[in-house]
């Protein structure tokens, strides 16, 4: 409460939409941006914002430590370059020890985890979901998978989280987020898939990225997820159309912080799907047979009649970046291809 006081006695603004997100314009203009993660901050901005805002936070506040352009931040390392910003977790994939299995205990893959195996699966678990959710969306699914495993895990649950430690510390990622031109000529393209039916009781997952994209086709990986959809569906259509849904409302919120940070008024959507079912069902005035379906693809219409979204595109599944996202075995290569330095 006493950091929230002493920026607002700067005129520091609270982003409405993200609580840890702090803002402060001049004329109406972003100058300089400040990230809270408890105690941590993380500041940006011209040398104006410097001088008015952080250097009178550094005389109410003891500061322990500050560094720029290399440093890292609550465990993530970020670099400056002229051309852009990295981001990764190679150092803390580093530290990250696999569960000591014994050769016996390998050869016992249906046998229930013990329950010291279960607070050291959980803890891991928990390791590469931050990983997951902060630089690493190549493994967010096999993450994910194996939380919801966790109950009922087994001794074949616990190598498979071995071997999935062994590929983050061998397959590093440094996320790429390029310098852009100005907002005003940026848009957001939103990918989702689904995969229909893959996961107990009948269960669909659901996937997404989101890119901050600029005129020339530069772009910054700003959201992911990977989750369970809300329902059990009958079709890979349902299956696509409530990941569809996921996926644009995520865009939404994204443009609603982007509108709060900058002028711009208008953030263009563009949200891209391999289902051609999907697509042809929103250009078509042909009612789907489902009715339950109906109302979830008159959400979308409704979205896109009130240009909420700018369009919804059909793109070749060899296209599809979301697609390692939702189900186990596919190939990361084009979403690591897609977020990092080409």
């Amino acid at each position: 409460m006493r950091v929230k006081s002493a920026l607002n006695s700067l005129s520091v603004k609270m982003c409405s939409l993200d609580n840890s997100l702090f803002i402060w314009k001049r004329n109406g203009k972003l100058e300089g941006l400040i990230c809270i993660y408890v105690d941590d901050f993380l500041w940006a901005g011209n040398a104006t914002f410097k001088k008015c805002v952080i250097d009178e936070l550094q005389k109410q506040f003891l500061i322990g430590s500050s560094a720029s352009e290399s440093f890292t931040y609550v465990g993530l390392r970020i670099k400056s370059f002229s051309d852009g910003i990295t981001i990764d977790q190679t150092q803390y994939a580093s530290s990250l020890v696999p569960v000591p299995i014994s050769s016996a205990r390998n050869m016992q893959r249906k046998s229930q985890l013990s329950e010291s195996e279960k607070t050291a699966y959980r803890a891991l678990v928990g390791q590469l979901n931050w990983m997951a959710t902060h630089t690493r969306p190549d493994i967010a699914f096999d993450t994910c998978e194996l939380s919801v495993a966790f109950s009922k895990a087994t001794v074949t649950e616990l190598v498979r989280l071995n071997k999935l430690v062994k590929r983050v510390k061998n397959e590093s990622l440094q996320l790429f987020f390029p310098r852009l031109h100005s907002f005003e000529t940026c848009s957001l393209e939103c990918y989702t898939d689904a995969a229909f039916a893959n996961l107990p009781n009948g269960g669909s997952q659901g996937g997404l990225i989101i890119f901050l994209k600029d005129d020339s086709g530069k772009k910054c990986p700003i959201f992911w997820q990977t989750r369970r959809l809300k329902r059990v569906v009958n079709s890979t259509l349902a299956a696509e159309t409530m990941a569809l849904i996921e996926g644009a409302e995520a865009a939404v919120y994204m443009a609603g912080i982007i509108k709060q940070l900058t002028a711009v008024n208008d953030v263009k959507i563009r949200c891209l799907v391999d289902n051609k079912s999907l697509h042809e069902s929103l250009l078509s005035s042909k009612q789907v047979e489902n009715r339950r379906l109906r109302l979830d693809i008159s959400v979308l219409d409704d979205m896109i009649w009130r240009e909420e979204i700018k369009k919804v595109e059909w793109v070749q599944t060899s296209h599809q970046i979301a697609d390692c996202l939702t189900k186990k075995g596919a190939s990361t290569e084009k979403l690591r291809g897609a977020v990092s330095r080409n």
